[in-house]
Parts: C-alpha cells; structure tokens; sequence
C-alpha cells in the first residue's frame, strides 16, 4: 500500500471513537451508568463498557456486554495496551453449578490470568443468553499498594487516561481468546459525559484547514545488518508558522524498530546535496531536538486546543527535520523498505501553546554493562544545573517511557528545587516494549531549578552474557521523554558516562554543564511505591533501590560522538 493510501486509512479511523448511545441490545439499565464507550477488536466486534465514579472518585461501578460471544467475558485495567501487568475482571457461566462466576485476575506477562491472592471486585449483576453475556461489577479505584503487585490503581483524575482491555471466548471454559477476539482503548475514565470522553482521548480538529506534509522516507535499500539506522532529510514550508495538528505514522515493513523526526539547526547540506543520495544509513545524525517519535503500541495522534508542535516560521519553530529511521532483525541480505515516516497535518490555525519534549535519562552507549542471570536496577539524574536554562516555568503534559527488550520497569520522579524530596511522575511496573506510548499526566508545574531522576529496571535473569547499552534492539538504554508547554530551547538532559559533566543543548548555549550528580540521600515519595524490586539474588550486581547511592555512574569508554543518537 502507498503512502497517500495508508495514510487515508489511517486518517479514517480518526473517526472509530466517536460516542455514540449504548445500543439497545444491553440486557442491564444503561441509565444506571453515566458513561460509554464502544471498543472495538481489530476485527471489528464490538463491547460495550459503561461506568460510574463515585463523588470522591475512590469507587467505581463498570458494566461490560458483548454481544459476540456468549462463553466467557473480561475487561482489563493495565498500563500499557498490552496484558503485561494487567488487573482483569473475568465473567463466566460454571459448567459445574451453572452459576455465573466473577474472578478478579492477574496477569504479569502474556499468559493465562491467575486468580488474585485476594478478590477485590464486587458482583452487581449478570446476564447470558445464547447470543450475549454481560455483567456489571464494583470496585475500589485504589487497589494496590507497595505489598500488593497484582492490582491496577485506576486513572481517575481530570486529564488523564486508562488503558483497557477486553476480551472474549466462545466456550463456557476459560481458555486462550481467538487471535481477534480482544481489544484495547485509551479511555478518560473522568469525563463528565460520553461525548467529552471521546473528544478528550482523540480530541477534534475543529473547524479547520489542514495541509499534509509528508516526512517519509523514499523506498531505502537497508543494508545487511542486525540492526540499521537510515536517515532522510526534509525542509519545512516557511511561509508561515503552522502547528502539527496530527501525526500519522506510516509503516510499511514489520522491521521497522521505532520513528525519530529530529529538528536541525541548519539545512546540512555537507550530508544532504544534489549530489548525495536521498537516503543514508549509518550516519551519525548531528540533529539534537526531538520532535515526534514513534515506537511499537503509539498510534495517530490528534492534539488538543492547549498545545501543538511548531514547524515552519517562528522562533524554535522546527524548518529543518531529519527522519530517523530504525530497521531491526534486518536479513542478511538486506531489503527494500517502500518507505517510513510521518505524515503530519498542519493548519495556520495556531493552537493555544507551542510543545516541546525534553529527552531525560543515560545516553545509550553510556548505560554500564547489564549483569546476566539477575535484575539491575539503576537511576540517572538531570541536575538543576540543567534547568536552569528555563526561561520559565513551564507545564509538563505528559511522559513517554522508553527502554528495550530487557526493560522490566521504569519511572520518572521530579524533586523541587531547595528540597531532597522525590515526587513520582509516571512508573510504569510492567513495561512492555511491544506496547508503549505517551502516559497523559494532569497538568504539572516545572520550574526552573527542579530535577529530574530517571529510573529503569532490566531483567536478565534468562540471560547468560551481559548486556550493553546501544542502539540495537539487543542493546540497552534508559529514557523518559517530557512533553511540556511553552517550548523552550532546552533540549536534553543526558549525563556523560563516569564524570560529573551533563549533555544539556540548549540552541546556540554551551551544551556541556558540570554536576557532581545525585550527592545527597534523597526522601523517597510517600505516596509512591517503589517499581518492583530486583530479586535478593541480584545482590552484589549494581542493584540499587530508593535512597540511591551517590555512586551512580561507572566509566565506559565510548565516543563523544554517539550522544547524538537516541536509540
């Protein structure tokens, strides 16, 4: 399929979450409930998930119907659009007693759900037929705590998102769905309405003009490696000053690994010329600012009225982008990737705020050596001799979480500035690489001066080498993505491996800063769990939990020049 048709598909199904009345084949009261939303498998069969917050949001009330199935139904709370981690109701006729069973289950990775050490959902009703089953149920939305790992704490407060999942079978027995049988969305659990639930997670565009820009690589002939790092350059319309009003990401080839558009200082024309082919890999991309990414699980995206991406005219507007493209498990004869990219629509129509994203975390190549055979756990800290260079505060709209295939679990805390106490942003306990994406966060203030810590934890338990970090899929890293509003030229927060120098770019500033890093015993969160903690037989292997060591970094030799890179 073309790039124009991929993206005219991909643009139709903008449309999928629009809300609509329950339909009247729902067996229980819709009205008992306050909220809806259809979600829809990938072959198109719908479930219909309604709900009810209590007044101080700590309760909630869930209805679920399908109407293709009439053996056993689940509907799952998880963080990320994948079972890794999730907190599942499950609803089924016993085959023994004939008596419908509610189970409240757990899942740590992509098997069968277990029964919950204790049973946290309440039965309100259910309905089965030959053609239908459905059931409502009651929980608490603050589950878990630092003892309980099998309950999901629910995203209830304004601005932001759950993912849930559902599922069905066709047997009375609990078994293994059909490879189309379940489904996930990203639901505003919050909003006051139907209509304000769709529009906050896919929020509209409005009355407006939109013009497609395409970032998309032409067809690349990607060299016979492992992994490869292919790299095309594009020149934005300068006209005026547009906002990115939605990104859709064109994949053509399974191998692509991840997405990148960086913005550029300049058009790079020692790189990209008449005379130099349109495509090239293995580069080192001089390009810094992130501005749109893509990896495995993110979808389209729409941005709301608060805020979107500059291109084009205006100050730290991106005009010159360089498209990085990541091929992994490549064939030892190479391929031919019809093309990769973005196709962004713009519209002069300006949004209420220019995004920007600040990159947090270790620079791949700079990640110690990962122990086989045990968890390692480590944390990496961007100082407030970094952000400083804020101009002003500045409001953080969300973070995207980012580690490979040993990633077990990661998070990002914030610690004001004056003070060692840490606050959690986001944690994710069960990452998964195959289903990552933005974490909405309700809007938070950073200001000038506050830090950052970015913590990740690798299992290697099943591996008997160690592990670098890099830019390959068998390779390592550790990072957090900070989307915030207004943008500023700040861009990064990287720290040199085995000194006390940050990588801190910030337009034409000097990039290289002095810290000592983490030098005091910082207070851990009260309110925020630690992510899993590695096992007792990790001792001796670099494993480090809350209260950190200030020891936090050991030299790796690498060059200077790989900090360039992301992944």
């Amino acid at each position: 399929m073309g790039v124009l048709g991929f993206a005219a598909r991909a643009l139709l199904c903008l449309a999928c979450s629009v809300a609509a009345a329950p339909p009247a084949w729902i067996p229980f009261n819709t009205t008992h409930f306050k909220r809806h939303q259809t979600i829809y498998t990938p072959s198109n069969k719908p479930v219909e998930l309604l709900w009810t917050l209590s007044d101080d949001l700590l309760a909630i009330t869930i209805g679920v119907a399908s109407n293709s199935s009439a053996g056993w139904l689940a509907v799952g709370f998880s963080e990320t659009s994948g079972m890794k981690g999730a907190d599942i109701a499950l609803g089924y006729v016993n085959e023994t007693s004939n008596q419908f069973v509610l189970e409240d289950r757990f899942t740590s990775h992509f098997v069968k759900p277990v029964l919950d050490d204790k049973q946290n959902l309440n039965l309100i009703g259910s309905w089965t037929s030959n053609s239908y089953i459905a059931f409502t149920f009651s929980r608490r939305t603050i589950l878990a705590d630092c003892s309980n790992k099998q309950d999901r704490n629910l995203y209830v407060a304004p601005n932001t998102r759950q993912n849930v999942l559902v599922a069905f079978g066709t047997s009375m027995k609990f078994e293994q769905h059909g490879p189309t049988d379940r489904g996930s969305a990203l639901v505003d659990l919050h909003s006051s309405t139907d209509a304000v639930s769709s529009l906050l997670v896919n929020p509209p565009v409005g009355n407006i003009s939109l013009i497609p820009f395409d970032v998309v690589s032409p067809p690349t002939d990607v060299p016979a490696t492992g992994t490869a790092y292919c790299y095309s350059f594009f020149e934005a319309p300068t006209d005026a000053k547009y906002h990115v009003i939605q990104e859709i990401p064109v994949i053509q080839d399974p191998r692509v690994h991840h997405l990148i558009i960086y913005a550029c200082d300049g058009p790079l024309t020692s790189l990209f010329n008449a005379g130099t082919p349109k495509v090239l890999c293995g580069i080192t991309n001089p390009c810094l600012r992130f501005f749109a990414e893509w990896a495995p699980g993110i979808g389209n995206r729409t941005y709301p009225q608060e805020f979107a991406k500059p291109l084009g005219a205006g100050d730290l507007s991106a005009r010159y982008l360089m498209l990085e493209v990541h091929y992994n498990q490549v064939s030892p004869t190479g391929f031919n990737d019809p093309g990769a990219g973005f196709r962004l629509m713009l519209s002069t129509t300006l949004r209420d705020n220019d995004l920007g994203i600040l990159a947090i975390g270790m620079a791949p190549t700079a990640i110690d050596v990962i122990a086989a055979g045990v968890m390692t756990k480590k944390t990496y800290d961007t100082p407030s001799e970094c952000t400083q260079y804020l101009s002003q505060s500045v409001t953080l709209n969300g973070v995207f979480l980012h580690m490979h295939k040993r990633g077990y679990a990661a998070e990002a805390s914030i610690i004001r500035l004056g003070t060692n106490q840490t606050k959690g942003l986001v944690q994710q306990n069960y990452f998964d690489f195959n289903s990552q994406g933005l974490i909405p966060l309700s809007p938070t203030k950073i200001n000038p001066g506050d830090r950052f810590l970015m913590t990740c934890l690798w299992d290697s338990r099943n591996e008997t080498t160690p592990t670098s970090g890099g830019y390959s899929s068998d390779q390592e890293m550790c990072f957090g993505f900070l989307e915030y509003y207004p943008l500023q030229a700040l861009q990064l927060g990287w720290r040199y491996p085995g000194s006390n120098q940050i990588f801190c770019p910030r337009g034409n500033g000097s990039n290289i800063i002095s810290s000592k890093g983490i030098r005091e015993n910082l207070s851990p969160d009260p309110d925020w769990c630690p992510i899993l903690a590695a096992p007792a037989s990790a001792a001796g292997h670099g494993v480090q939990v809350r209260g950190w060591s200030s020891n936090m970094l050991f030299p790796i030799l690498i060059a200077i020049i790989f900090l360039f890179s992301l992944f």
